[in-house]
């Protein structure tokens, strides 16, 4: 399904940690939309449809409660979290995107620059902060601990959205302790909704469809 670059206005509200609206998907030529309903269920079954239409009422975020997006790389996780952030705008709420490694990258840096706690307060105002990409790049101990942080900060004060290509059981291999991966998933999963979404790659699966 493709959609006219009207329908993504709403994503204008999604911006990044700088501040700058997100909108690779209005930018990229003959793009898929980022809408939850543009999501071909049918390709990857693994995802509780049912669920997931049921997260872009934004019910999940008036709770204050978080959504976890668990899958292979190339399964329509950023597409999902995307039209959750996209329903979440269009309802009014302040969403935040960043990837894991771009979050952790601006907290260090804003550690080093004497700024920390004035991002730190921006991320916590959100209604709805999105990380994409969390297990892709092991974090440094600083950069786990921050993110963490961020995590306890809006333990039940503001809903997060995290893709992760990495079981739940791997976790401490990005954060590189067992207790804090503890810690981290502790606050995460008390009030969260998981979406396993097991498949072929999208991408892989076009692949192979050109070459035939």
């Amino acid at each position: 399904m493709f959609c006219s670059p009207a329908r993504f206005a709403p994503l204008l509200s999604i911006t990044t940690l700088s501040g700058k609206p997100f909108l690779p998907i209005v930018r990229a030529k003959n793009a898929v939309a980022a809408a939850v309903d543009s999501f071909d269920f049918k390709v990857i079954p693994s995802v509780n449809k049912v669920l997931t239409m049921e997260l872009a009422r934004c019910a999940f975020a008036d709770r204050r409660e978080n959504v976890i997006a668990l899958g292979p790389s190339g399964t329509g996780k950023t597409h999902v979290a995307l039209g959750l952030g996209l329903a979440a705008c269009q309802k009014g709420l302040k969403v935040r995107f960043t990837t894991a490694a771009a979050l952790v990258h601006e907290l260090i840096e804003a550690a080093d620059e004497r700024r920390l706690q004035r991002l730190q307060k921006l991320l916590v105002s959100q209604d709805l902060l999105i990380i994409d990409e969390l297990g892709f790049v092991p974090l440094s101990k600083t950069g786990a601990e921050l993110l963490f942080e961020v995590i306890s900060q809006r333990y039940e004060r503001g809903s997060i959205i995290i893709t992760s290509n990495l079981p739940f059981d791997e976790w401490t291999e990005v954060f590189g302790s067992e207790r804090l991966t503890g810690a981290i998933l502790d606050r995460l999963t008390h009030h969260v909704h998981i979406l396993e979404m097991n498949g072929e790659s999208f991408r892989l699966s076009q692949s192979r469809k050109a070459k035939t």
